[in-house]
C-alpha cells in the first residue's frame, strides 16, 4: 500500500549566502506554549475555512505507529539532522534536541497523527504548483494566506506552525485531493540552518522539501502513511511525524475544541472526530457533561457556553453596532449554579470560533457569549486579530483614524454586553449579588444540567446620556478638619482616562506639607484624661468595586468585603471629571445588604461593618453616566 519513493528526495535549500534561522524560530514558539490544544483549534480553523458546499465539516484527528523506513526519506531526513547537530558544539542546547531527533528516528517504530478534513474543497494548485494557490501557500508561504473576507477563521498564514510543534522531529506532510481531482503530497522539515560544505560560507535555510524535481513540486500521488485510511474524497491530510503524544493529549484536543468551536459543534457547522470519540450535535450533550475529558477549569468554561446555547432561560439581544452589522448577546444568570459561572463574556466571530474571553462587571454570577455574525462587523475585527486568532488589537492598524473607529467599535460592543447585563441581571427576581469573579474562587461542585427560573425578556433601548451637573467639593465631615482648614478626604490621585466600569483610582492621602502619611488610629483623650474623644478614622485597605446597575436612573452598587470589625461607620462617594476634578454626586437613597440607612449631607452614616462579611451599597444618585469614582470609609474610634 505505501508508495515507492525511489525517484523523490528530500532537498534542504541553500541560503545564497543570506539569512539563517534557528530551530526556535518565532513562528514556532508562537504556538509552544500550549502544542496539543493549538494543533487542535489550527486544524478546525483551516478545514471550516475549506468548506465545501452545505455539508458540516468533519475533521478526524487519528493516532497510529510507523515503521520508521516506511517515512519518505527517512535516511536523508536522518543525515540531515546528524548535519544540523554537528553544527553545534558537544553538550550545547541544541547539540541535545538535535540527538534527541535522531535517537527518535532510529526507532523501529514512530508514532504519527493523521488530521483529515472531510467535506472540504482539497487544496487547489497542486499541478500547478501555482504561487497564488492554495497547496503552494500552504507549503511555501510565511504569512501569507488566499484567505479572504468575512467567512474565513484564518487569515495570518502561520497557523500551520502549530504541527510542526506538535512533532518531535519537525516534519509533517500534506496530502490532498483537490476539486479538479488533482492529487499530491509533500513533506517538510523546519530544522535549522547549519554550514554546506561544499560550499564555503553558504548555509541551508533550515527548510528542507520532500518534494519532485528541483522546482520543488508537489508529488503528484496519493500518499499513504496509515495503513488503514486511503482518501478516497476532496479534503487534506496533515501527517504529524514523531507526534509529542502526551498522557492526555485526546483529552487536550477535545478540551480545546469544545472551548473553541461550541457554537459550530452545536449549529451543525463542525463535526470531531478523535481516534474514536465521535463529538456532533448530537453527542455532544454527553460529552460536556463528562467529567472525564476535562479539568475543573475547563468544565466551567465549556459548560457554560453550552448552557448558554441550550438552556431555555437565557436572555437573548441582537445590536447593530456602528452600522457594521449585528452582534448577538447571550446572558444567563448562574446565581444558583455559581460553579457554571465564569463572569466572562465569550467573544466569538463567524464561522463560529471562539476568539477570548472578555471581563464583564457581572452584578451577579453569571456568563455570556457575544456572537458576532458574517458581517462587515467580522471582517474588521478578523483583520485585527494576533496570529493565534485569541485577541483583537487595534494597533496592528497603521492609519490613525481608522484604528480610532476600530477602538471605538470595540468599546461600544463591550459597553453594549455590560450594559445588557445590568438591564437583565439587577431587574431579575434574585437578590444575592456576588463581585466579578468571586465564583472562580469557590470549590466546584458536581456537573449536572443547568436549570434556572430566569427567563428571556426584552430591554429597553440604550438609554440617552445626559450631561452630569457638577457639585462643588465641600469638606462634609465638618468639625473634624484637619488644621489648615484641609478636608480629611484624600487627594484622589491620577485621573484614569476612559474607565468605563467606573472603578476607582488609586491616590495618597496628603498632608500641609505633601508628605506622604497613613490614617491616625490613635485615640483621643480629653483634658482630665479620663474620658475617650472618638475621631474619624479612615479605613484603609479595603478593596471596592463599584457597578453601575441603571445609569439612567443614576444606580450605583458599592461592593466590597470588610477586613474590620466596626460599630459606627460614614462613606463617602466622590466622582471624577473628563479634567481629573473631584465633585461629590447627590445621594438620594441608599440600601446596605437590603437595608435602608441613613443620609446625611450625602453621607452614608452610622452603619456597622464585621470582619469578612460582604457588604451591598445600592445608591440611587444624580450620576447619569459611567464616572470614575472613589470610595472613602471611616469609623469612629
Amino acid at each position: 500500500m505505501f508508495n515507492n519513493f525511489k525517484n523523490e528526495k528530500w532537498r534542504f535549500i541553500e541560503n545564497g549566502y543570506g539569512c539563517e534561522s534557528g530551530l526556535d524560530s518565532s513562528d514556532i514558539e508562537t504556538f509552544k506554549k500550549d502544542p496539543i490544544a493549538s494543533l487542535g483549534r489550527e486544524s478546525c480553523q483551516n478545514s471550516i475555512d475549506a468548506r465545501k458546499g452545505d455539508e458540516p465539516v468533519k475533521i478526524h484527528f487519528k493516532s497510529f505507529e510507523i515503521e520508521t523506513n516506511k517515512i519518505p526519506g527517512i535516511k536523508e531526513l536522518k543525515k540531515e539532522l546528524e548535519e544540523c547537530r554537528d553544527s553545534y558544539e558537544i553538550g550545547t542546547k541544541y547539540y541535545k534536541k538535535f540527538e534527541q531527533m535522531i535517537n527518535e528516528v532510529n526507532e523501529n517504530k514512530i508514532l504519527c497523527l493523521r488530521i483529515s478534513d472531510f467535506n472540504t474543497t482539497g487544496l487547489n494548485g497542486v499541478k500547478s504548483n501555482d504561487r497564488k494557490k492554495g497547496f503552494y501557500y500552504l507549503t511555501k508561504g510565511n504569512g501569507l494566506t488566499t484567505k479572504i473576507g468575512s467567512t474565513s477563521g484564518g487569515s495570518k498564514g502561520i497557523g500551520k506552525f502549530a504541527s510542526f510543534v506538535a512533532s518531535s522531529i519537525h516534519t509533517v506532510f500534506y496530502s490532498t485531493l483537490n476539486e479538479d481531482y488533482e492529487k499530491g503530497y509533500m513533506g517538510i522539515s523546519k530544522l535549522t540552518s547549519r554550514p554546506i560544505k561544499e560550499k564555503p560560507g553558504m548555509s541551508t535555510t533550515g527548510y528542507g522539501y520532500f518534494c519532485n524535481t528541483e522546482k520543488i513540486s508537489p508529488i503528484l500521488n496519493n500518499l499513504v502513511l496509515d495503513k488503514e485510511f486511503i482518501r478516497n474524497e476532496t479534503g487534506t491530510d496533515v501527517y504529524i511525524i514523531g507526534f509529542k503524544e502526551s498522557d492526555k493529549w485526546k483529552e487536550n484536543i477535545i478540551a480545546k475544541v469544545l472551548d473553541s468551536f461550541m457554537c459550530a459543534i452545536l449549529y451543525g457547522e463542525l463535526i470531531i472526530e478523535v481516534d474514536e470519540l465521535l463529538i456532533n450535535k448530537e453527542t455532544l450533550k454527553e460529552i460536556v457533561y463528562n467529567d472525564a475529558y476535562f479539568t475543573n477549569y475547563e468544565k466551567k468554561q465549556i459548560v457554560s457556553q453550552y448552557v448558554l446555547l441550550t438552556d431555555e432561560f437565557v436572555y437573548k439581544k441582537n445590536v447593530n453596532i456602528d452600522g457594521r452589522g449585528d452582534i448577538r448577546i447571550l446572558l444567563k444568570d448562574f446565581s444558583k449554579h455559581e460553579n457554571f459561572a465564569t463572569n466572562k463574556c465569550v467573544m466569538i466571530r463567524h464561522p463560529y470560533m471562539k476568539i477570548k474571553d472578555e471581563n464583564i462587571p457581572f452584578a451577579i454570577p453569571s456568563s455570556a457569549m457575544c456572537i458576532i455574525g458574517k458581517n462587515e462587523l467580522n471582517s474588521i475585527l478578523r483583520e485585527i486579530e494576533n496570529p493565534q486568532h485569541i485577541d483583537w488589537e487595534p494597533n496592528r492598524i497603521e492609519e490613525e483614524e481608522f484604528k480610532k473607529e476600530v477602538k471605538n467599535i470595540i468599546k461600544t460592543i463591550k459597553k453594549e454586553i455590560k450594559n445588557f447585563a445590568n438591564e437583565c441581571l439587577l431587574n431579575s427576581k434574585n437578590k444575592e449579588i456576588d463581585m466579578e469573579g468571586a465564583g472562580e474562587y469557590l470549590p466546584d461542585q458536581e456537573l449536572g444540567e443547568a436549570s434556572t427560573d430566569l427567563t428571556d425578556k426584552n430591554t429597553e433601548e440604550k438609554p440617552k446620556i445626559n450631561s452630569k451637573r457638577k457639585v462643588e467639593l465641600k469638606n462634609k465631615l465638618g468639625e473634624d478638619s484637619q488644621e489648615g482648614n484641609n478636608s480629611l478626604s484624600p487627594d484622589v490621585g491620577d485621573f484614569i482616562e476612559d474607565n468605563e466600569e467606573g472603578i476607582m483610582p488609586e491616590g495618597t492621602n496628603n498632608s500641609n506639607d505633601g508628605e506622604f502619611h497613613e490614617a491616625d488610629k490613635s485615640t483621643g483623650y480629653s483634658s482630665d484624661g479620663e474620658k475617650d474623644i472618638m475621631k474619624k478614622v479612615q479605613l484603609s485597605g479595603i478593596k471596592y468595586r463599584i457597578l453601575v446597575p441603571d445609569k439612567s436612573k443614576g444606580k450605583y452598587l458599592i461592593i466590597f468585603n470588610s477586613i474590620y470589625d466596626e460599630t459606627n461607620c460614614d462613606l463617602e462617594l466622590f466622582y471624577l471629571d473628563n479634567n481629573g476634578n473631584k465633585y461629590i454626586p447627590n445621594i438620594s437613597k441608599c440600601t446596605i445588604n437590603n437595608i435602608d440607612y441613613k443620609i446625611s449631607n450625602n453621607v452614608i452614616r452610622g452603619f456597622k461593618i464585621e470582619r469578612n462579611k460582604k457588604y451591598i451599597f445600592d445608591l440611587d444618585t444624580d450620576l447619569l453616566d459611567f464616572y470614575a469614582c472613589e470610595v472613602k470609609m471611616y469609623a469612629n474610634r
